[in-house]
């Protein structure tokens, strides 16, 4: 089976309406303890669900208590929250970024360990995004032993082996836009996968996808199922705010 290809870029602009009229992927954040009362309802989230086609994706992503591992009634208020906005949006993707301070000690292995735990279900894959002092052979051999899949920057290093690809595209220095190169190298580390996920996050998003979507497209011919119809980015992620707010 051809490789799926789900693309999304770093901030939302517009009307979500819109938005899945050329994204097919949308990074959820905003799940803070601080800002849970104020948060969407269940229909607030069902409405956006509905606002979207059938194939769109959502990836929720962890709020930053629970991106710490830090255990505590924080830590397990934006855990239930996370979930329950998987749940009704329908997501497949649970993404955790921990910050530099989430070590490769004993002590923060044993902690993503137990949130992983947790958050681990049949219907949703676990995406641990590490950051800091880990090594990207270590960060995908411990991901491995947890079952999870490694969010890794695609252009700089190895996507991990596995079934699913997680990547975040970013632009660096001057190095402001990548070249239909640099995305060829980027197309060929994605190689024969069910799916990959891809959030851009470079000002050219729009183009850059459509050629990404075309290498992966090409780099599939032959094979059955195949990508979805060509999204256009123009933003990424969606910050979670009252109904107000998204009206």
């Amino acid at each position: 089976m051809a490789t799926r290809l789900h693309i999304g870029a770093k901030e939302l602009r517009g009307e979500l309406a819109a938005y899945a009229k050329r994204f097919d992927l949308l990074e959820v954040r905003g799940l803070d303890v601080h800002d849970l009362q104020m948060g969407p309802t269940a229909a607030t989230l069902r409405r956006w669900r509905r606002t979207v086609p059938p194939h769109f994706e959502f990836a929720v992503v962890a709020g930053p208590n629970l991106a710490k591992l830090r255990p505590g009634d924080a830590l397990d208020a934006e855990l239930e929250a996370m979930r329950a906005a998987a749940t009704v949006l329908e997501s497949r993707m649970l993404v955790v970024s921990t910050p530099p301070d989430v070590t490769p000690s004993k002590l923060w292995r044993d902690r993503l360990a137990a949130v992983v735990d947790r958050l681990r279900s049949d219907v949703v894959t676990v995406v641990w995004e590490p950051s800091g002092l880990w090594e990207q052979d270590d960060a995908a051999a411990f991901g491995n032993k947890l079952g999870v899949t490694v969010a890794v920057d695609p252009a700089r290093s190895e996507i991990p082996p596995g079934p699913i690809a997680y990547g975040r595209l970013r632009a660096f220095g001057v190095a402001r836009a990548f070249s239909t190169t640099a995305l060829e190298r980027v197309a060929n580390k994605i190689g024969d996968r069910r799916d990959a996920y891809v959030i851009m996050e470079t000002a050219g998003a729009l183009k850059e996808a459509k050629t990404l979507r075309g290498l992966v497209r090409n780099a599939n011919a032959g094979k059955r199922g195949g990508l979805g119809r060509l999204i256009r980015p123009r933003g990424g992620s969606l910050r979670v705010g009252d109904d107000e707010q998204e009206e």
